[in-house]
């Protein structure tokens, strides 16, 4: 494993996928839809306060002659798995984190073989893909990712010494990835707003606070000892897809049609993995609110191959299927396919 990891981002990913074939678009505010809901948003449209998880309605109204886009979530896919593909190209583990980002041990052991490798993959991306992505560079997992996004929009940085000892002292908690709402109200009580906050805590009164794992991750945090093993596709023991059935601008999609995009999407991440799965599990979420139906099946022989778990999903399916609001396919007992043995009888 390598000194330095870097933490590899595209920029609006949703949105520099539209704008490739768009590129009249690239200095006008403009946010890719999924359902009612923004997606990404390009710079300009950030600057007008638009940003992704916000509704159409108020992002229009916060801008006015923001263009709106509806992408083909099949032209996403297919950049998301040429990012992947280059990130393995530079990389000797990748660890997914979604589909336009991961964490990336390139085996360097100086800052400078680091920046190397990191300025030949935002080349790459940019020339071969038409898509900005910004890498971080530090020593874990944590000071890589807050390192990319300083670099942001389409820049590379380098957390050093000095920063990181700041970070580790004067960063924020609610700023913190994984700290939920009522664990930091119970800190704040505490007068714990910072990391450097929880020095002054006894640890007993920390683990009965915020837990055991938390506690731990946070002393690891303050101490420079946090977590830097990537841990790569391959070791999953699940993978998942998920759709909705309504979309801006498209017709809705049908039970069927969502259960055969999910488990294709599924079952291409699994083989570009090398993984086969022993099991499925499909939710379904009633259009009314009411409680998801879930089914599940299993097979003797592991396989990644879509069409045998889409015929084992239909046969599972409830007769007759109510309105949805969405489903979820997820892929479960994974295994490397070169560890899978076939069964005898």
């Amino acid at each position: 494993m390598g000194l330095f990891l870097l933490h590899a981002d595209a920029d609006s990913f949703f949105a520099s996928v539209a704008m490739r074939s768009r590129p009249h678009l690239r200095n006008m505010p403009m946010a890719v839809v999924a359902h009612v809901f923004i997606a990404s948003a390009n710079y300009p449209a950030r600057a007008f306060g638009v940003k992704g998880g916000m509704s159409v309605r108020d992002a229009s109204r916060m801008c006015p002659e923001l263009e709106l886009i509806d992408v083909d979530r099949n032209e996403v896919e297919e950049a998301s798995t040429a990012l992947f593909d280059l990130f393995d190209d530079v990389a000797q583990v990748v660890e997914p984190g979604s589909m336009e980002e991961a964490f990336l041990d390139v085996g360097a052991s100086s800052v400078g073989e680091a920046v190397e490798a990191a300025t030949r993959l935002r080349s790459t991306a940019a020339h071969q893909l038409g898509i900005p992505v910004s890498v971080g560079i530090g020593r874990t997992k944590l000071i890589a990712k807050l390192s990319s996004r300083r670099a942001k929009p389409d820049g590379l940085h380098v957390m050093d010494a000095d920063a990181e000892a700041e970070v580790r002292t004067s960063f924020p908690l609610d700023k913190l990835w994984g700290v939920g709402g009522r664990t930091l109200e119970r800190l704040h009580i505490l007068g714990v707003h910072r990391l450097a906050d929880v020095d002054a805590i006894d640890r007993s009164q920390l683990v009965s606070v915020c837990g055991a794992t938390m506690a731990r991750r946070l002393w690891s945090i303050r101490e420079g000892t946090d977590d830097a093993t990537l841990r790569p596709v391959e070791e999953r023991k699940t993978l998942s897809a998920e759709l909705a059935t309504s979309g801006y601008k498209r017709d809705d999609w049908t039970p069927g049609q969502m259960l055969a995009l999910c488990v294709e999407r599924v079952c291409l991440r699994a083989q570009r993995a090398g993984l086969l799965a022993g099991g499925v599990t499909v939710m379904l979420r009633p259009s009314d609110g009411g409680s998801a139906i879930t089914f599940k099946h299993a097979e003797p022989d592991p396989t990644s191959d879509s069409g045998s778990w889409l015929r084992a999903c239909h046969r599972l399916a409830p007769r007759p299927v109510p309105p949805l609001a969405g489903l979820r396919v997820t892929l479960t007992g994974l295994q490397p396919a070169d560890h899978s043995v076939a069964t005898l009888f």
